[in-house]
């Protein structure tokens, strides 16, 4: 699900077809290789939610090593996937969720790029008037009408065009904010899986938006840790035989 995406000031990065200084924030629902995360695509429409504009998809051999980092197969349900500018830091793979590093950002022209295919080939920049930022099973969509993939979506636009409106229909009205935007706010989700979006200023990049988001969330977290590795209980059950060994041995020598 798309859970915010955040309205920079900047120019698109060089070889990035993404604004230097924005991002949107996906949470991961269910549990989800990378192969299927890089079999989907994702993007933004023009500022009159009317055609779709830039077409992104993940990249997975840095999924991988998100993944191979955190010793586990398959993303958990919980956590936070962030695409960015080229502003905003360097790429965060230091994935965890067994000591509560939950989050992955990936800088745009890295671990999340520009669609192979030209048949979009705009860039992603959140539009003042309105954007909806969407998630296709697509790859890619077939035009910039296409909307038939969507697995979701969220914007907003104060006039909703093609797009904003088969968002509207599909998901529920409240996956669009009736709102145009400035720079330097996100729009963010701060319900569950039904929307309740609001403009925030600065944006929460990389965690829950606060309030039935964090709680949800949370949630998600809460059942699927028991699928997390532990790989230091078998070195303490070992240590633990050890050293019961060593107290045996002890007191026997003891008595001899």
């Amino acid at each position: 699900m798309v859970n915010e995406y955040y309205n920079g000031s900047a120019a698109v990065g060089t070889g990035t077809k993404m604004a230097r200084d924005e991002y949107i924030e996906f949470v991961i629902v269910e549990k989800t290789s990378s192969a299927s995360l890089a079999a989907l695509t994702f993007g933004d429409t023009n500022d009159a939610t009317s055609l779709l504009q830039g077409v992104f998809k993940f990249d997975q051999a840095t999924l991988d090593l998100a993944l191979s980092n955190a010793g586990i197969q398959q993303f958990l349900p919980g956590t936070i996937l962030v695409v960015k500018g080229a502003d905003l830091g360097s790429q965060q793979l230091g994935y965890s969720p067994g000591t509560g590093s939950w989050s992955i950002e990936l800088t745009a022209g890295q671990g999340a790029v520009d669609h192979s295919e030209r048949l979009i080939n705009g860039n992603i920049t959140i539009g003042n008037n309105g954007d909806v930022v969407w998630i296709s099973s697509s790859n890619p969509p077939s035009r910039n009408s296409d909307t038939s993939g969507l697995i979701h979506a969220i914007g907003h636009d104060s006039a909703p065009g093609l797009v904003a409106t088969t968002v509207s229909t599909a998901f529920g009205t409240e996956n669009i904010l009736n709102s145009t935007i400035t720079s330097g706010r996100s729009v963010s989700n701060v319900g569950n899986s039904t929307e309740s979006l609001q403009l925030t200023v600065g944006g929460t990049r990389g965690v829950a938006n606060g309030g039935g988001n964090s709680t949800w969330i949370n949630g998600l977290r809460g059942g699927s840790l028991s699928a997390v590795p532990e790989p230091s209980r078998g070195l303490l059950i070992l240590t633990g035989i050890l050293v019961i060994t060593c107290q045996r041995r002890r007191i026997g020598g003891q008595h001899v």
